[in-house]
């Protein structure tokens, strides 16, 4: 299976040409070996190209576009708002969802967030979009989940994605969170749970309480036990 690199830019007509810069250059170069005439897959703005290396340097990688490849079939789009929990299991969700597919992530500060992870969230946006980037290039995606601003809750509440809006709840009682075909927006709470008062604003602003079965799991667990039950 070729590997696939995004490229910042498509430009050009028969052939068009792309470049690969930076440490993904290095890594071709240096890791890879790449050398002219060898092919690789390139993705740019949700489209996938074969491109054919004609210059390769560890600065950077020039390909002659030779092909556009078959768009993969769509799934249903699954935005992600969660709620802050300890970063090093935070970061390791931010990859697993990127690799189920989630197309949109929105960090969220609720009342029962740690106050030390909320102060210290805008330090970590960059991290957080290298980590996006990173994931998306190695599971093949041909593009990857826009990170939002961390936000309070109230806030975002007032204006939600669109879709179906699910909140995700442990409540006795709850219906499945289960697979479906159309748009959904994910809410999922923090360490210590969602307060009623969340629950009751979440409700007024749409969100259905939804269940992954009895047993009390992990944040990180239960994102991605959820985004892999989406996916059917």
């Amino acid at each position: 299976m070729r590997r696939r690199f995004f490229v910042d830019a498509v430009e050009g007509a028969a052939p068009a040409r792309a470049c690969v810069r930076g440490a993904n250059a290095e890594h071709l170069t240096r890791v890879l070996r790449a050398q002219p005439g060898q092919h690789y897959e390139l993705a740019h703005q949700g489209r996938v190209y074969l491109g054919e290396i004609e210059h390769a340097s560890r600065d950077e990688v020039r390909f002659a576009i030779v092909a556009t490849l078959p768009e993969a079939a769509l799934r249903p789009r699954l935005e992600l708002a969660a709620a802050l929990f300890k970063f090093d299991r935070f970061e390791w969700m931010l990859e697993k969802a990127t690799e189920l597919g989630v197309a949109a992530l929105h960090p969220l500060i609720t009342r029962r967030t740690d106050p030390r992870l909320a102060a210290a969230a805008p330090r970590r946006a960059a991290r957080w979009q290298t980590i996006l980037f990173e994931a998306a290039q190695q599971s093949r995606r041909a593009d990857w989940p826009a990170l939002h601003p961390c936000q309070p809750l109230v806030a975002w509440l007032a204006a939600p994605p669109a879709g179906e809006r699910c909140l995700l709840s442990e409540l006795p009682g709850t219906p499945a969170f289960r697979a479906r075909t159309e748009a959904r927006v994910l809410l999922t709470g923090p360490e210590g749970g969602w307060t009623p008062e969340e629950i009751e604003a979440a409700s007024a602003a749409g969100f259905a309480p939804v269940s992954l079965g009895p047993l009390v799991l992990r944040c990180e667990t239960a994102i991605l036990a959820a985004l892999a039950r989406a996916a059917g």
